[in-house]
């Protein structure tokens, strides 16, 4: 950029001392503009399945596949029972699924959006929000089908589950957050998405979705335990089994939480005005 397309020095002194408040309005308004992104967000599905047999089946059959076929071939390796092995890996590959996607969609949220971005007036959290809502539309239909396989294998939710609703509101918290924050700095330095896609493929294996954290021991048990994902798939996952998350699952999702709003509002506040150039 040349240095006569600069903002002058008072535009930045003001960009500094606005820019957090309109971020915070950016994100409020969006949420107003609920048939908006509702609307964007339903015909992105409509669009990816459009001329499809099956349509949004192949969602729930994906999903299916794939747990059945991980409680067959690693359920031999666990001590828990199949009953439990299956339901301890359906719940946790959907929060595992969903909480991935925030990353990854969250790297192509803006670079997805120029037209509109360039083209129409509009709060830039609409974009986050309508990818927002995609995540929770398939999640809800993987959840479907892990809740039917369980209540077939005898499983019935008892009060403890009641715990979990918390813990959802916490995952579209963090989700605005991350999408918010990642799409900005994908938009700049387009290299993010592609470490981001290289180091969401191998945390499937330091997760515990495919093992179960309590057979483990030792060093590999503190390796699992600073994995953040551990702890938010926790709070999800111990109250639909049956148990009560550990407290330091749920300090260590708050303190995360709290550091993540941070981050994407120091981002916000200073990348969002640029984002029509980068993109």
């Amino acid at each position: 950029m040349r240095e006569s397309e600069l903002p002058p020095k008072s535009a930045v002194v003001t960009i500094g001392r606005h820019g957090l408040s309109d971020f915070f309005a950016d994100i409020l308004q969006g949420i107003g503009k609920v048939d908006v992104w509702f609307t964007f967000a339903m015909d992105d599905m409509q669009q990816r399945y459009r001329r499809s047999a099956l349509g949004l089946l192949w969602i729930m059959m994906s999903y299916a596949f794939f747990v059945g076929g991980i409680s067959f071939f690693f359920g031999a390796f666990s001590q828990a029972s199949p009953d439990r092995f299956i339901a301890y890996v359906a719940i946790g590959y959907a929060m595992f699924a969903f909480l991935m996607a925030q990353v990854q969609d969250g790297c192509q949220v803006f670079v997805n959006a120029t037209t509109w971005i360039k083209s129409v007036s509009m709060p830039f959290s609409i974009h986050v929000l309508r990818s927002i809502f995609r995540a929770v539309f398939t999640l809800a239909l993987n959840l479907i089908v892990a809740f039917s396989a369980m209540l077939v294998m005898g499983w019935r939710p008892e009060l403890v589950a009641f715990l979990c609703l918390p813990g959802f509101v916490i995952y579209l918290i963090n989700a605005i957050a991350i999408q918010y924050t990642f799409g900005l700095i994908a938009a700049r330095y387009r290299d993010v998405a592609h470490l981001t896609n290289s180091i969401t493929r191998i945390m499937i294996f330091v997760t515990p979705v495919l093992w179960v954290r309590e057979e483990l021991t030792g060093a590999r048990a503190i390796v699992a335990d600073l994995n953040p994902l551990t702890h938010y798939i926790e709070i999800i996952r111990a109250p639909l089994l049956g148990d009560v998350p550990r407290l330091s699952s749920w300090a260590i999702v708050l303190a995360i939480t709290v550091l993540l709003l941070a981050i994407a509002s120091v981002t916000g506040a200073h990348m969002r005005r640029r984002l029509p150039y980068w993109i």
